[in-house]
């Protein structure tokens, strides 16, 4: 057992390897499950600093949410999520820093852009464009709080080619730029 996580990692292993690489839930599936909701946004709060035993919670807290997703009740007359939008969104999960557009997106998804783009929006609540982003974003934001990667190469390594984009979308995301958010984060051991 280790210390570190609480988990015997002989075990673990094969466990991770059976789950889904993404979990599409659509948004009134969401709504109808309340503490699924809460601890969704919880764990998505933008900035979020954390005392000790942040991480821990936030692991305990991600668990949570997978198993309230997994029997999270299907509102009635509500369609199966699309197996094309679950192929883009982990694609986007999985694949951020590849040169996505709405295009690419929808032929990985097996659809035109138009009826992608509505479908996604259905059951994602937000454009194919900004979730990828908001993606980009969140781990653009965990290198630059817990590696050492040198901040000039974070933009390419999340998927952007203008260094000027990627300042924009972080300090609009986090409210802060990169080397502030980087500043303010508490320190690697």
């Amino acid at each position: 057992m280790s210390l570190r996580t609480g988990y015997d990692r002989r075990v673990v292993r094969p466990l991770v390897a059976g789950l889904p690489r993404a979990v599409l839930l659509d948004r009134r599936r969401i709504e109808g499950a309340p503490l699924l909701r809460d601890t969704l946004r919880l764990l998505a709060e933008p900035g979020r600093r954390g005392g000790p035993g942040d991480r821990l919670l936030a692991l305990r807290a991600f668990e949570a949410a997978l198993a309230l997703a997994a029997t999270a009740p299907r509102p009635p007359g509500a369609a199966h999520p699309h197996p094309g939008i679950a192929r883009a969104v982990a694609a986007i999960e999985t694949r951020y820093a590849e040169p996505w557009t709405v295009d690419t997106l929808a032929r990985e998804a097996g659809m035109s852009r138009s009826a992608f783009t509505a479908a996604f929006r259905e059951a994602v609540g937000t454009s194919p464009a900004r979730h990828l982003t908001a993606r980009r974003i969140r781990e653009a934001a965990r290198l630059l709080a817990g590696t050492g990667l040198p901040q000039s190469a974070v933009p390419a390594r999340v998927g952007y080619r203008s260094r000027v984009g990627f300042h924009l979308a972080f300090r609009t995301a986090y409210g802060t730029t990169p080397g502030e958010y980087r500043a303010a984060a508490p320190r690697r051991a």
